[in-house]
């Protein structure tokens, strides 16, 4: 089974993915999780090479790209080419081979539930901003459908506060995006976080064990 999470940083992705997790293991499932931009494909390859090329040298967040908010030139040059949209459209399609061929690995040989915490639903925000085109259109059929799409919905100014990283103008424009992109996927479960933990932790646990035994 296939359990992705989707949202603006600062809507709880790692803390819900983690309870997720705990919460299945309980429960006697095995789980795996991985994060989109660093375990699977060939973008989280070539970011991980840069990322150690560029250690301690520091960046930008993606708002301020062209803002010259650099420490150093290494730093400028590493966020251009990680966040290279036309780039990442490049792998876009061997990241999904590569992730398809991983998918098979976890979840039929090692028989256990796989949490991607970020998935290419994020990607194509990044990529495309969600624009209703064609290369949308073509990207979203070719991105393998989750057993379960989570979608975590979280006030810009809450997601602010908790992760002060990215302007609550950028975080305002994303989540639009998200909304945009998820009105034309099937089986996407919002949930959200502008609540407490624990009342959005029981929700989100009631909900993923209502899919699993339909599944």
């Amino acid at each position: 089974m296939l359990i992705t999470f989707s949202g603006l940083d600062g809507s709880g992705k790692s803390t819900l993915v983690e309870y997720l997790k705990e919460s299945l293991e309980q429960d006697d499932r095995k789980v795996a999780v991985s994060h989109m931009n660093y375990d699977v494909g060939v973008y989280a390859v070539f970011r991980s090479l840069l990322n150690r090329r560029a250690k301690d040298q520091g960046h930008a967040p993606r708002d301020r790209a062209f803002e010259n908010n650099f420490k150093t030139r290494a730093a400028k040059l590493r966020y251009m080419l990680v966040w290279n949209k036309g780039l990442r459209l490049l792998i876009y399609p061997l990241d999904v081979l590569m992730f398809l061929g991983y998918r098979f690995y976890v979840e039929r040989m090692n028989h256990q539930v796989l949490i991607m915490d970020r998935y290419f639903y994020d990607t194509l925000v990044d990529i495309t901003g969600a624009r209703r085109t064609l290369q949308t259109r073509f990207l979203s059929w070719l991105t393998p459908t989750p057993n379960l799409s989570i979608y975590l919905d979280c006030n810009p100014e809450k997601a602010f506060g908790r992760k002060n990283e990215y302007s609550i103008d950028y975080l305002k424009g994303r989540r639009l995006s998200y909304l945009k992109l998820f009105s034309d996927l099937p089986r996407m479960l919002v949930v959200s976080t502008d609540q407490d933990l624990a009342t959005t932790q029981l929700n989100l646990a009631s909900a993923v064990k209502e899919r699993m035994v339909a599944h």
